[in-house]
């Protein structure tokens, strides 16, 4: 795989091609933990311009619920892929990876694993958002804590899959479930139960912006991948890293790719 390019070499060829527009939310649409007003009209300013938008998360299940309701998207990805909450008309549907039983039970063995992790690796905590999952657990080391160094969320990770759990981490947290599901499996379901279509099939039409190891499946899946500039503090193998990074980090290097998006509508709302 060649060498990350810099996102101003995208051509503009490709941006034009663009309808879907997924993305990460934390230290991707964020600054320093808060989403801001551009990020928000980005998405709001992108959707009215006739581009679906679907956000792709670790956050938890109630938080995605409430973004399905209130955010200017078409659709959330939730808990690593665990999810999808979509807008319908003025109804918001669910789509899980796991029956509600299952969850339960999953949910019971990951905070036991959780809680001896976290009593291992000073420093960390359970994440505050726990209480709003339904399928996976979260292992904070630089959200409300540290920041602790990577190499800490990486031994917590392998910690995770020596119990039998699948992890990742992300900026801010590890996250930890049972199953093979990830980011992409979940938007593949939603594309073709909600909009009839195939990951392959929307490939040149799907720009993908992310900041971390869990966004990995999508970054080697889709060729208009993102990076925001913080992906670089990441050792990824080269067929794991994003196809193109931007100049700024967070939220600021999404409004680069969200400000080239728009000029490309405008200019083919033009033609």
């Amino acid at each position: 795989m060649n060498a990350v390019k810099p996102f101003d070499e995208m051509p503009v060829s490709a941006l034009s091609g663009v309808h879907y527009l997924l993305s990460d939310i934390d230290d991707t649409l964020t600054d320093d933990g808060v989403f801001p007003a551009d990020s928000y009209r980005a998405l709001e300013d992108l959707r009215a311009a006739g581009c679906v938008v679907v956000l792709i998360t670790g956050r938890p299940a109630g938080w995605c619920d409430m973004i399905a309701r209130f955010f200017p998207v078409d659709a959330v990805v939730g808990e690593n892929g665990a999810l999808c909450f979509y807008r319908d008309g003025d109804k918001v549907r669910q789509i899980w990876n796991d029956p509600a039983d299952v969850r339960t039970a999953n949910l019971k063995r990951l905070h036991t694993i959780a809680g001896d992790i976290v009593g291992e690796f000073e420093g960390t905590a359970l994440a505050k958002d726990n209480p709003w999952r339904a399928s996976d657990v979260a292992v904070d080391f630089a959200e409300e804590v540290g920041p602790l160094p990577l190499s800490t969320a990486e031994a917590i990770r392998e910690r995770f899959e020596e119990a039998g759990a699948t992890a990742k981490v992300s900026s801010i947290h590890v996250n930890a479930w049972f199953g093979s599901y990830d980011k992409l499996s979940m938007f593949a379901r939603w594309l073709n139960e909600v909009e009839g279509k195939t990951v392959d099939a929307v490939l040149a039409q799907s720009v993908y912006t992310g900041d971390s190891p869990n966004d990995v499946p999508m970054f080697r899946r889709f060729p208009l991948s993102v990076g925001v500039q913080g992906i670089e503090n990441y050792h990824l193998a080269p067929e794991d890293k994003p196809a193109y990074v931007t100049k700024s980090d967070a939220g600021r290097g999404f409004a680069e790719v969200a400000k080239a998006l728009l000029s490309c509508f405008n200019n083919n709302k033009r033609d």
